[in-house]
């Protein structure tokens, strides 16, 4: 039985998926529902929201290119 090593970026890149995904859906943006403070001219919810969506898609082209787009070869 061979031991598969999990290198430290993938734990990395996938602990930073899940702390976004808590961020952006967690129950604590229910207190920031609130029209004040206008951040960039959009309510501070929906800023909430698009930061966290943005850094999501970011980390996600992250792990395509460094692990998931990666080919496999079949035999």
């Amino acid at each position: 039985m061979s031991k598969t090593r999990v290198p430290g970026k993938k734990i990395l890149l996938y602990s930073l998926i899940i702390l976004c995904f808590i961020m952006m859906e967690s129950p604590m943006v229910l207190l920031a529902n609130k029209i004040e403070p206008i951040i960039l001219g959009i309510p501070f919810l929906l800023f909430w929201t698009l930061i966290w969506w943005f850094a999501l898609t970011v980390l996600f082209l992250i792990g395509y290119l460094i692990n998931w787009g990666s080919e496999t070869k079949t035999n």
